[in-house]
């Protein structure tokens, strides 16, 4: 960076006590954010300069923000969050995932609406992997990048970060740059799991299997070597996800790196193929790698592997608790393996073709819209604020993997297990059983009541 050019500047807001100094301390490596568990602590700005990837950018700890003057300094903390969003060119809008939404937080939400800044939200404090469902409902605040973290346990903040400085200009140039030189005939598979799950063996057996090794060519990450592979004239393009973090001045401990290697992997894949060690069945771990994929909506295969490890009725057992442990990831078919053996390598690979078909796939406008007329009619959504809702009308959306915008009366009045039901029943009447799919609402009459 020049001297005198100005360094890219993010700026964490929020309502009072939702974690945001904490979040400051992670981002920058040290304690230089006094952190307390009342309102209202931080009173002023506090800048300092931190990287990830390799890339600089500043960070602006501001005060909690409240409406109300009840704090004699709420008018002087807002004139300054007010100046720091004005001066930012990325806001991380942090809440609290326990607390779920409150009025403040939809009052500062259209506060930064009105900048039209991108924004970042962070739901904080989600400690646990199955808890990170609570972040869903924060879509409600209209923003499309919602992260779940925990500060305290330090999780999520690697996929914060990759989401920061994916807004970084230099960052974009240079992802664009490494996109225009990749060719468009091949399907990107990421093989991502964790340490000894058997992710190289499982390569190498799909590499081995017909030895047609089109070439080894140079990844778009420096420290990555990326594979092509041509099978009855479908090419595959496995994404290597070793060496792919870079060491960061911020410490946050071997298994934190060994999740964060695998997210640009996963952002870059066409389909990513979850490698679950049979001898273990689904791990914590596994866990938050799945989280990361469903969050992204991206088309998945989960391979069981070393099968040949286990009897046929210990073999179920890990089927249904793999099932059970990633039931998020319920769209994603099964796949089992044994790369020592080879076992099950033409099923994966025949299954990676099929999912990232069904990714592309488009529904007729009137299929989609019969097809929720039926869901409808089996359970309707709950009233919301005494009224009933209403789906009036939906569309499908350019691009993969499928999503449909749904015209309704209360977008806020849809709750995460309706949504999740509309969400089944139109994989299994669309024939869209192995994608995901994301469902945007619209609100069309708020503003009547």
């Amino acid at each position: 960076m020049n001297q005198g050019e100005k360094m890219f500047r993010v700026a964490i807001v929020g309502r009072p006590n939702v974690g945001k100094s904490s979040l400051f301390n992670r981002l920058i490596g040290k304690r230089k954010a006094i952190v307390e568990d009342i309102p209202g602590v931080t009173r002023d700005r506090i800048v300092s300069t931190t990287d990830w990837r390799g890339v600089k950018f500043e960070v602006v700890d501001t005060g909690g923000y409240i409406t109300s003057d009840e704090d004699k300094f709420a008018p002087y903390i807002r004139k300054q969050v007010e100046k720091e969003i004005q001066d930012a060119d990325l806001l991380v809008f942090v809440v609290d995932g326990k607390q779920g939404i409150t009025p403040l937080d939809k009052e500062i939400a259209a506060m930064l609406h009105k900048t039209e800044k991108p924004v970042i939200v962070a739901v904080n404090k989600i400690d646990d992997p199955e808890k990170e469902k609570l972040a869903y409902e924060f879509y409600e605040l209209g923003f499309d990048e919602v992260v779940p973290i925990s500060t305290i346990q330090k999780l999520g903040l690697a996929e914060l970060l990759d989401k920061i400085v994916e807004h970084i200009p230099d960052y974009e140039k240079e992802i664009e740059y490494e996109e225009e030189e990749e060719d468009k005939d091949y399907i990107k598979v990421a093989i991502v799991g964790k340490p000894n799950a058997g992710k190289s063996s499982l390569l190498n057996a799909i590499l081995g299997e017909e030895r047609v090794l089109v070439s080894d060519i140079p990844g778009t990450t420096r420290d990555t070597v990326d594979t092509l592979f041509e099978k009855d004239g479908q090419k595959f393009l496995f994404l290597d996800t070793a060496g792919i973090r870079k060491k960061s001045k911020v410490e946050y401990g071997v298994e934190f790196y060994s999740v964060g290697r695998s997210i640009e992997a996963i952002e870059k894949a066409d389909v990513v193929v979850l490698v679950i060690d049979a001898s273990q069945g689904a791990t914590e771990q596994d866990q938050k790698i799945a989280g990361l994929i469903q969050r992204r909506y991206k088309p998945a295969v989960i391979v069981i592997n070393k099968i040949d490890m286990l009897k046929e009725k210990e073999l179920e057992k890990v089927i249904n608790q793999v099932k059970e442990k990633l039931y998020f990831l319920n769209y994603a078919p099964i796949v089992l393996t044994s790369a020592a053996k080879k076992i099950g390598i033409d099923e994966l690979l025949e299954k990676i073709v099929y999912v990232y078909n069904q990714a592309w796939k488009r529904v007729g406008t009137g299929q989609l819209n019969r097809a929720i007329k039926q869901i409808m009619s089996l359970r309707q959504p709950p009233s919301y604020q005494g009224k009933p809702l209403k789906i009036y009308y939906a569309t499908q959306l350019e691009g993969k993997p499928p999503a449909f915008l749904l015209f309704v009366n209360k977008a806020e009045g849809f709750k995460e297990n309706y949504v999740k039901f509309l969400e089944n029943n139109l994989r299994k009447l669309l024939g869209l059983e192995n994608a995901p799919i994301k469902l945007i609402f619209r609100g069309k009459d708020e503003e009547k009541d």
